[in-house]
């Protein structure tokens, strides 16, 4: 998502503590392989948390285009579709083909079937025109969603353009959860802010250093 710019040699070589929460895994994971993402209070939570910064924020129009991609095959039909036949099948499993039936089995084995089911018609009813992404964010349960995935989210899908106080405000928020090493990559290695006229080494300081190395939310994405 972002900046990039010259770099001392102390930056490349000081490591940041960052924050490793519950989710931390599914931004740059495997979601299939992800344990955490099975529990049903949890697929509500990231999906309230989605709801409130907006599913065609993050996903864009992905549900739209054919072939679909899934889990790194392409299904040959829209995304928007997929979701019709999953939901339409979750009480009649014989409306659809065998694969809509082991889709829910499997669901049904993790206990989170259910969960499933409100996620796939919340998401189809945003991409049939049946309500708004907007008003879908209004509706989110503020008493279920993750306040800290809301407020990396923000950052990382902001529709407005970026200025030097939203800049600063990113890399404080970033501070203030824990995301050290994150808010250390939106000073150097992110390309979105490599315009933004800041104190870039005067800000560094104020960051907590470690000697271990740790994974960042925000990873280096220069060239």
């Amino acid at each position: 998502m972002l900046l990039t710019s010259c770099t001392s040699i102390t930056d490349k070589k000081t490591s940041y503590i960052e924050s490793h929460t519950a989710f931390f895994e599914l931004k740059n994971g495997n979601w299939l392989a992800n344990k955490w993402i099975r529990k049903p209070k949890n697929i509500l939570e990231i999906h309230e948390t989605f709801k409130k910064v907006g599913y065609e924020n993050i996903i864009g129009n992905t549900l739209l285009s054919s072939p679909t991609m899934i889990g790194g095959l392409y299904v040959s039909k829209k995304g928007h579709n997929l979701l019709d036949s999953l939901v339409l099948t979750y009480k009649n499993r014989k409306l659809g083909t065998k694969y809509y039936a082991e889709f829910w089995i499997r669901r049904e084995k993790e206990k989170n079937d259910s969960a499933v089911f409100v996620v796939l018609s919340d998401i189809k009813a945003i991409y049939t025109d049946k309500i708004t992404s907007a008003k879908m964010q209004m509706m989110a349960n503020n008493s279920k969603l993750n306040d800290t995935l809301r407020q990396l989210l923000k950052i990382e899908y902001r529709k407005t353009s970026l200025t030097k106080k939203l800049a600063i405000q990113d890399f404080e928020t970033l501070k203030q959860l824990g995301f050290h090493k994150s808010a250390h990559n939106l000073l150097y290695e992110q390309t979105k802010y490599e315009n933004i006229n800041w104190n870039k080494d005067s800000l560094a300081k104020t960051l907590k250093a470690t000697n271990k190395f740790t994974y960042s939310w925000f990873i280096d994405n220069t060239p």
